[in-house]
């Protein structure tokens, strides 16, 4: 894995913990579709590593974790070429078949696709001043990448809708109290905190830990797969509209977006 440009990987033979650092700063680490082919090829690679029992997944220890999808690749997607190429299917699919413990280490920013990819992880530590949302309907589009069907399975159907039909953040802390981060830190705390808890785990028996993980997502993925699929194609569905590329553009352009709701 030695051709990585979006992403930074260190791999701690004595500790058997991998660390996976995205690398994008100057887009606040906002993914791109190359970004998404380095996490899927890097989560098969690790997986096959048995010397690496646990991963963290990291912004660094100072900046943002992952501020969403790039909006200048979305902007070029429609509805028929997202579900050509099956448009963010390869990174959820590779989350959910990754088989080894995956903690998220947030700091700064975790929006839009950032915040799925963390509610895709085992278990997340923050930052108390961290930021998480789903802000895609401020855009003309939804959560596309599981974060309708993980948020509500964690929130409950209320409180989910508060967040995704407002789009409105919320901080590590708040998302804290209602179980959805599993602890928050001051932020210089959080990347040791989540390194020390991924060494303690991968202490343990490898086969073990892999199962414990199998039986409690047994619980998630019943019904997940149809749900995701279901929150693929109506994600899709938005690309046509005329309110997506208004969204998309006053963005870009920095500009209050005018809807026309069609």
């Amino acid at each position: 894995m030695d051709n990585l440009t979006d992403l930074k990987l260190s791999i701690v033979e004595e500790t058997g913990v991998a660390t996976i650092q995205f690398n994008r700063p100057a887009k606040r680490n906002a993914f791109a579709q190359n970004t998404i082919d380095e996490i899927v090829a890097t989560l098969a690679y690790l997986d096959s590593v048995e010397t690496v029992r646990a991963v963290v997944l990291t912004g660094g220890p100072e900046g943002h974790f992952c501020a969403g999808m790039d909006l200048n690749e979305l902007v070029e997607l429609s509805t028929s070429k997202a579900h050509q190429i099956a448009f963010l299917k390869d990174l959820t699919d590779a989350l959910d078949r990754f088989t080894k413990p995956i903690i998220a280490a947030v700091v700064g920013y975790a929006l839009g696709g950032g915040f799925e990819i963390s509610l895709a992880c085992d278990i997340i530590y923050a930052a108390e001043d961290a930021m998480f949302g789903l802000p895609e309907v401020k855009i003309g589009t939804i959560p596309g990448a599981g974060g309708t069907q993980r948020l509500a399975r964690v929130l409950g159907k209320h409180k989910a809708m508060e967040f995704v039909l407002t789009g409105e953040p919320a901080s590590g802390a708040e998302f804290e109290r209602l179980g959805v981060v599993t602890k928050v830190f001051p932020k210089a705390e959080v990347l040791p905190a989540a390194t020390a808890l991924a060494e303690k785990i991968a202490r343990l028996s490898g086969p073990v830990i892999k199962t414990a993980k199998q039986a409690v997502l047994t619980v998630e993925n019943s019904t997940l797969s149809a749900g995701m699929t279901h929150e693929k194609a109506l994600y899709y569905s938005t690309f046509g509209l005329n309110d997506f590329q208004e969204g998309i553009q006053s963005f870009l352009q920095k500009r209050a977006p005018t809807f026309k709701h069609s």
